[in-house]
């Protein structure tokens, strides 16, 4: 469902958006929490088989495997996400799934762009209609494409729509 809506932003003609490799700050962030966690259990704690010893060993070191994990698949990884060069940010992706009485509604708000009535619109857990979007944070530019799941796959009912 993404890639879509990706290949329709990339194809802008000011070349606003770019396909980029995601940043390794979380990861990165994962691991000195982790070391950290590693270093007060080694440093403070001085009954080395009690709980908290045992909390503080175990978090860390899932904490330090995570982000080492994540890191290598974002370093090395074919995953691309966009990247708005004007805006200097990632775009955030988001999936909101709604009714199917709600189609028409949310096709209107989609076409005219109004993030305020899509947000208006109440959401569900069953994916019968499925929005999915790109935005920048300061909501500069936004991408929209609506799926509907019928017979075991989503099918595109409307979109890309692009919104600046």
């Amino acid at each position: 469902m993404k890639q879509m809506l990706c290949e329709a932003l990339y194809a802008l003609p000011e070349g606003d958006v770019v396909a980029r490799r995601q940043t390794i700050y979380k990861p990165l962030m994962a691991i000195v929490l982790g070391v950290a966690l590693l270093a007060v259990n080694a440093a403070l704690v001085e009954d080395k088989a009690g709980a908290l010893s045992m909390t503080l060993l175990v978090a860390g070191g899932v904490l330090v495997i995570y982000g080492a994990v994540a890191m290598l698949l974002r370093l090395c990884g074919s995953e691309r996400v966009p990247y708005n060069v004007g805006a200097k940010r990632y775009m955030r992706y988001r999936e909101r799934y709604y009714e199917r009485a709600l189609l028409a509604s949310l096709s209107r708000a989609v076409e005219r762009g109004d993030s305020a009535a899509i947000d208006l619109l109440p959401t569900t857990n069953v994916s019968a209609i499925v929005l999915v979007e790109y935005r920048t944070p300061g909501n500069t530019l936004t991408a929209y494409a609506i799926y509907e799941y019928a017979e075991y796959e989503h099918r595109l009912l409307a979109g890309p729509f692009i919104k600046r």
